[in-house]
């Protein structure tokens, strides 16, 4: 009786795994690289130019050049020579259960954990990146109403109960520069940050 060798059972459902991450990137990728050439709310989140890139162990990579002048996304096959953020698992179905499902940063959390996961780079740019993707597939997220709420509150009424003498406030685009508690505050918020194109704080 001839004797299999134990890793070979395995052999075709990995190659399968690493086949369907490898067109997962590959249809990601485009569709970014598209959404940055059409859609002004991607075009407006990239703002500095940096190489990121997801790659396996067995093989798989694909990486995105963001380009911060022309406000453009590239991508292509391989691993970059130096990227600035990399994010490698050990195996495709990993790297699967993570990029599709809701809780992406917990599996990668728990990844790094266990060593099955590297992350390089800021771990801000990575919140950044899969909120950006989001934007295209709305993975664990709830659509929002298409039509405006009925009833809106738009302006006071005088004939409505409770009291009118509500203050409103001009609109401003940036925190008062005297308010030094809050600006500390508004510092430590990564994700704010990240999103106005300022450069993070190293983690």
């Amino acid at each position: 009786m001839a004797l299999i060798p134990r890793g070979s059972l395995d052999e075709p459902r990995g190659s399968a795994r690493a086949g369907t991450l490898r067109l997962l990137l590959f249809a990601w990728g485009h569709a970014l690289a598209l959404a940055s050439r059409f859609d002004p709310a991607v075009r407006s989140r990239v703002t500095r130019s940096f190489t990121l890139e997801v790659s396996v162990d067995e093989g798989v990579a694909r990486q995105w050049r963001f380009d911060g002048s022309r406000r453009r996304i590239t991508t292509r096959a391989g691993m970059a020579v130096a990227p600035e953020h990399a994010l490698r698992f050990a195996r495709a179905g990993d790297a699967l259960r993570a990029i599709l499902s809701p809780r992406t940063i917990r599996h990668i959390v728990a990844g790094t954990q266990r060593g099955s996961v590297r992350l390089e780079g800021n771990a801000a740019v990575w919140l950044w990146f899969f909120g950006l993707t989001r934007r295209l597939v709305a993975i664990g997220r709830e659509p929002g109403p298409r039509r405006p709420l009925p009833g809106a509150y738009l302006r006071p009424d005088s004939r409505s109960n409770g009291d009118e003498a509500i203050p409103i406030e001009p609109a401003c685009e940036e925190l008062d520069h005297g308010w030094t508690r809050a600006w500390e505050q508004r510092a430590k918020l990564l994700t704010v940050r990240a999103i106005g194109g300022e450069p993070p704080p190293e983690l």
